[in-house]
């Protein structure tokens, strides 16, 4: 399946707060689902694409969370794709660590101008600290 640009929203309820975060990628269906399967909460994917969604845990009360606020992907020939929520942060499972995140990423074809190349340098931005910087040879 070609690569193209989704709109995913992250739905869940955090220390007894509902949030909903929406943000955009571009990549193909199965990165796409790759990532979100790391979220803590529900997501819903659009395009829409009712089979990429998954709302089942989207009322259940997570306490602790991996909250990230930026994903940078670099890639060959000045490639360049960025994460980020519209507001606030992606809450992935406490579960999953920066480098499970990256290792998602690191897999993923999310370049429009070059859709088969991969990404050379994932970044994840925890706050305002960077929390891991990968660079592959």
């Amino acid at each position: 399946m070609a690569a193209k640009e989704w709109q995913v929203t992250q739905r869940a309820t955090i220390n007894g707060q509902k949030v909903s975060t929406p943000f955009r990628m571009f990549g193909e269906k199965a990165d796409i689902q790759a990532l979100c399967a790391l979220l803590a909460g529900g997501y819903e994917v659009k395009e829409i694409v009712a089979d990429m969604s998954d709302l089942s845990k989207s009322e259940t009360n997570v306490a602790t969370t991996n909250p990230v606020t930026n994903i940078t992907l670099s890639g060959p020939k000045n490639q360049f794709a960025s994460i980020r929520p519209y507001s606030g942060v992606l809450h992935f499972d406490n579960t999953k660590s920066v480098d499970d995140i990256a290792a998602v990423l690191r897999g993923m074809k999310p370049f429009e101008l070059l859709p088969n190349e991969k990404p050379t340098k994932v970044t994840v931005k925890r706050s305002e600290t960077y929390a891991a910087e990968t660079t592959e040879p």
